[in-house]
């Protein structure tokens, strides 16, 4: 195991963020699948509305149902859960109150219900404190789970997330939120623990919002990991490509465009990939996080056995960029 790997793998909790669209559930898929198969018990966490994860991981396997709150096993040492805020509110109260009839009568009330959708920012708190409480959970002596990796929201609702523990301890002074808040603002800016992970494409508007995390971060004074850029696609590299290319303008070849085409396609590709390491190296430059670069993989991300790819190549993009540094 490299270096890059143990570190992230020795983590507790790693938050999985970028722009919509660039492959975050992938790349969190991926990590769950590295840190399982070095047996270590592994939740991804998915706390946004869409349910991709756990079709991504569960291979042919049945889906076990989910309660929002329990992690669902999917293969050796791994596991989903579609964290429901509403289902882990039901559970911090049982906890506190102790007494569960009563919690299902409060949160059943409309009322209540109305108020809840009146109060901003509860979602995103009672998110955090969910994940406070598996990171803190034990058997026995060690910890039930080795390693959260939680695909979070798009960067601006992710930024929400995880900037609410401010909020909440700017205005509320004594209590036991105050206190639940307290554990939970530890947890999330301690760096031996927590980590957040960009995700973005070497084009202009995510590298521009990948930017943006990065200081957002900073000043919330969470740790960053690598930057991951993934869709990465090569530089074509042949030996005497000019005089090639000027060889098959004229040629008539069976099956395949004519020569003029494949040269338009493959000149089309070497643009392509310059303007792509164009942004790529702006990126590298400005950031003090290694640059881990992804390819793009043609057949996709979309079952389990294309997550297992896409899990050697992070391995490997990860070694990469250890050598580089």
């Amino acid at each position: 195991m490299t270096r890059v790997v143990r570190e992230l793998l020795s983590r507790r909790l790693l938050f999985v963020t970028g722009k919509g669209g660039v492959g975050k559930s992938s790349v969190a898929a991926a990590l769950g699948v590295l840190a399982a198969r070095r047996d270590i018990d592994t939740v991804v966490v998915e706390v946004g509305r869409d349910r991709a994860l756990a079709g991504l991981l569960q291979g042919d396997r049945p889906l076990e149902p989910g309660d929002g709150c329990t992690p669902v096993p999917v293969s050796p040492h791994l596991f989903t859960l579609h964290l429901e805020p509403e289902a882990a509110l039901t559970e911090y109260l049982e906890l506190q109150l102790r007494v569960r009839r009563l919690v299902r009568l409060v949160v059943g009330n409309p009322g209540f219900r109305r108020l809840l959708d009146a109060a901003p920012g509860w979602r995103e708190l009672i998110t955090l404190g969910k994940l406070w409480h598996l990171e803190s959970q034990r058997d026995g002596a060690a910890p039930r789970w080795g390693l959260l990796v939680v695909d979070a929201p798009a960067t601006g609702h992710g930024l929400s997330l995880l900037s609410v523990p401010h909020v909440v301890l700017d205005t509320v002074r004594l209590g036991p939120l105050r206190r639940h808040t307290d554990w939970v603002q530890g947890l999330i800016q301690d760096r031996t623990r927590t980590l957040v992970l960009p995700v973005t494409l070497p084009e202009e508007l995510p590298v521009k919002e990948t930017r943006e995390l990065r200081e957002s971060v900073r000043e919330l004074g969470i740790g960053l990991g690598p930057l991951l850029a993934n869709g990465i696609e090569p530089v074509p590299e042949l030996p005497e490509l000019g005089a090639l290319l000027a060889a098959l303008e004229g040629a008539q070849l069976a099956e395949l465009p004519d020569g003029a085409a494949l040269r338009s396609i493959v000149e089309h590709a070497m643009r392509r990939a310059r303007l792509q390491r164009g942004f790529l190296d702006e990126l590298a430059q400005e950031s003090e996080e290694p640059l881990v670069e992804l390819p793009r993989l043609l057949e996709g991300v979309e079952t389990r056995e294309q997550v297992e790819r896409f899990a050697d190549a992070l391995e490997a993009a990860l070694a990469a960029a250890e050598v580089e540094a």
